[in-house]
C-alpha cells in the first residue's frame, strides 16, 4: 500500500486524505497520525484482516476476532471497526442476526471510541489557523463508528418490523433494546460534535426526526405494546429520549459552556418530562417560537419572525427553569469571551 494513500469501506486502496462513504461523508484516516509510520504497513494488512466480518456468517467464531480487535489496540480497531460496520450494513442477513451482531459489536464500539484520541484542534495556536480548519473537515473514526451504530440499528428495526407484524414477548426486549441504543448513539453523536466543535455528519438530524415519526406512527397503528402481553413499564420512553436530545441540540447552539454545565446535563432528563411539542395549528403567525421542523436536517431552533402555514413539524415548549439555565450559560460565555450561536433565525 501506498504511503498516506486511504482504504475505502470494502478494504480497497485509493488516494487522498479521506475515506469517501455514503453521503458524501468522510471519515479523517491519515495513517501516519492514527497508527505510526514505522509499522505502516503490517499495520493495514492486519486491519484488512480483522474488519473480515467473520461474524456476519458464523457468529460462533466472532469470539476469535473479538479477541484479536482488543489484541490489536484502538489505533487499529477503530478502522477495522469502521470497516466491518460497514460491511453489516451492506449484508444480507436476517433482523435477528442483525441484532445479535450488533450486540456484540456494541461494547468493542464504545471501548474503542473511549481510546481514540480527540479532536483537540481549538487549541492549536492562533498561526496553525489553516492547519486546524484541514483538521475540522470531515468526520473521525469515532464519529463515524457512532453514526454506523445508528444506521444499523435504524436498519435492523426496520427490517425486524417489516417480519415480525405482531411481536411476542422476546421480540419485544429485542425491539426495545434496539430502540433505546439508536437514541443512545445519535446522543452520542451530537455531544462529541458539541464537545469537540466538529461538523455532525450529513442528514443526522433528518435521521432522528424520521426515527421519531416512524415510532411514533408505529406505536399509534401497531398498538402501545407491539402485541406483546408485557405490561409496557420497561419500554423506552421515546418521547423522554427525543425531547432531552432536542433540549441538548437547542442548548449547544445557545452556549458552549451550557453542553459542559453539570446543572443543564443532569436536569435535562426531568425537563425534558415538562417539555411540549405542541401542534403548529393555531399558532400560525406566532413570533420568538421554538420551533421542530421534522423535514430538515437541523435542530430546534427560534424564529425571530412568524410562524408561517406551511411549517411541518412541532412547536418545541421547554420548561421555565432550562431556558434560565440557558441564559446562566449564556452569560458563562460571554464573560469568558467565547460568546455562543445565536438561537433565533437570522
Amino acid at each position: 500500500m501506498r504511503k498516506g494513500a486511504t482504504v475505502d469501506a470494502l478494504g480497497n486502496e485509493g488516494s487522498g486524505s479521506y475515506l469517501k462513504a455514503r453521503r458524501g461523508l468522510s471519515i479523517e484516516l491519515d495513517w501516519k497520525v492514527i497508527m505510526g509510520s514505522d509499522s505502516l504497513q503490517l499495520a493495514t494488512a492486519t486491519i484488512r484482516d480483522l474488519a473480515a466480518p467473520r461474524f456476519v456468517g458464523d457468529l460462533p467464531n466472532s469470539g476469535e476476532w473479538l479477541r484479536g480487535l482488543r489484541a490489536a489496540g484502538v489505533r487499529q480497531s477503530g478502522p477495522a471497526l469502521v470497516l466491518a460496520l460497514d460491511g453489516l450494513r451492506r449484508a444480507d442477513c436476517s433482523p435477528s442476526r442483525r441484532f445479535a451482531v450488533l450486540r456484540l459489536l456494541k461494547r468493542p464500539v464504545l471501548k474503542t471510541c473511549a481510546g481514540l484520541p480527540k479532536p483537540w484542534a481549538t487549541s492549536l495556536p492562533l498561526e496553525s489557523t489553516a492547519a486546524a480548519d484541514s483538521v475540522q473537515r470531515g468526520v473521525t473514526v469515532e464519529q463515524r463508528l457512532y453514526w454506523l451504530m445508528f444506521q444499523n440499528l435504524n436498519q435492523a428495526l426496520h427490517q425486524f418490523d417489516r417480519c415480525y407484524l405482531v411481536q411476542d414477548e422476546e421480540q419485544a426486549q429485542r425491539r426495545d433494546w434496539a430502540t433505546h441504543n439508536l437514541f443512545r448513539f445519535f446522543g452520542r453523536q451530537i455531544r462529541y460534535a458539541a464537545l469537540w466543535g466538529r461538523p455532525l455528519p450529513e442528514n443526522a438530524w433528518r435521521d432522528l426526526h424520521d426515527l421519531y415519526v416512524y415510532l411514533l406512527v408505529r406505536r399509534m397503528t401497531q398498538g402501545t405494546h407491539h402485541g406483546h402481553p408485557r405490561g409496557g413499564q420497561e419500554d423506552t420512553d421515546i418521547q423522554n429520549e427525543y425531547k432531552q436530545l432536542l433540549l441538548f441540540g437547542l442548548a449547544a447552539q445557545c452556549s458552549a459552556a451550557g453542553v459542559r454545565s453539570g446543572p443543564l446535563m443532569a436536569g435535562l432528563e426531568e425537563w425534558a418530562r415538562q417539555t411540549v411539542l405542541e401542534d403548529p395549528q393555531g399558532m400560525y403567525g406566532d413570533s420568538g417560537l421554538y420551533v421542530v421542523e421534522v423535514a430538515e436536517d437541523r435542530p430546534p431552533r427560534q424564529l425571530s419572525g412568524p410562524l408561517g402555514a406551511d411549517f411541518r413539524g412541532w412547536v418545541l415548549v421547554p420548561p421555565a427553569a432550562f431556558l434560565v439555565q440557558l441564559e446562566r450559560s449564556a452569560r458563562d460565555d460571554q464573560a469568558r469571551g467565547c460568546p455562543g450561536q445565536a438561537l433565533a433565525e437570522k
